[in-house]
């Protein structure tokens, strides 16, 4: 079964993902506490991160373990409007609110090319 570890403050979105997520077939875990995302991370090693742009900063800290790195991250945001400074270490990016469809597209892609998965 793949995993997919959910990386965002808002705790409702976090809510729904995971049961859509789930419902799609993915073991699904989630955390809005920085620490608790790397600890996760170590002991769930997911096939894929989805993570929210505020949580932006955490990605380089996750992406400095070699253990990790090669892990795709799928970033979530709500900003549309003005350019992204993607010098994120992302995979793969989604605009809010979320197209299912797409959103599902994505996931496959990424944890289907994930060969560490």
């Amino acid at each position: 079964m793949k995993k997919i570890l959910v990386i965002n403050n808002d705790f409702d979105t976090m809510i729904l993902l995971k049961r859509w997520l789930e419902n799609k077939g993915y073991k699904v875990k989630f955390t809005g506490n920085r620490q608790a995302a790397i600890n996760l991370i170590k002991e769930f090693v997911p096939s894929l991160i989805l993570i929210d742009i505020m949580q932006g900063p955490l990605l380089h800290n996750i992406k400095s373990y070699k253990k990790f790195e090669s892990i795709p991250v799928l970033l979530m945001t709500g900003y549309t409007s003005k350019p992204l400074d993607i010098n994120l270490a992302i995979d793969d990016l989604i605009t809010k609110p979320f197209d299912l469809a797409l959103l599902e597209a994505k996931i496959k892609r990424l944890v289907n090319n994930n060969v560490e998965a």
